[in-house]
């Protein structure tokens, strides 16, 4: 009966180790896993914040980017309407330095 009885206990000792190293095992695992999750939340977070990031920057951009489109019309608008006055300017003082010698300049009615 002894060495059934120690068969018996090998067996119980041998199963007990078993399951605490699966225990173990397990243990393991459900950290790794945590890490994994805690890092991979990490991560997700950091996306989107570079997400919201990016999509500011991409706002600014594009804001910039119509300012100067307006700038550059403004501008446009602006030498076009020094260009007009200079013209007339140079017009109107052609006119008065043929009117000095009794010259005209034709006008077509309209």
């Amino acid at each position: 009966m002894f060495g059934r009885a120690a068969r018996s206990t090998n067996k119980f000792v041998q199963r007990e180790r078993d399951r605490i190293r699966k225990a173990e095992e397990i243990a393991d695992m459900t950290a790794e896993l945590d890490t994994i999750k805690s890092v991979r939340l990490k991560a997700e977070f950091e996306c989107l914040g570079l997400a919201v990031y990016e999509k500011a920057l991409t706002g600014r951009e594009r804001t910039k980017q119509r300012e100067m489109e307006l700038w550059n019309t403004s501008l446009t608008l602006v030498r076009r309407e020094a260009l007009r006055s200079l013209l007339e300017q140079e017009r109107q003082l052609h006119i008065r330095e043929l009117s000095k010698i009794d010259l005209a300049i034709y006008q077509q009615r309209t």
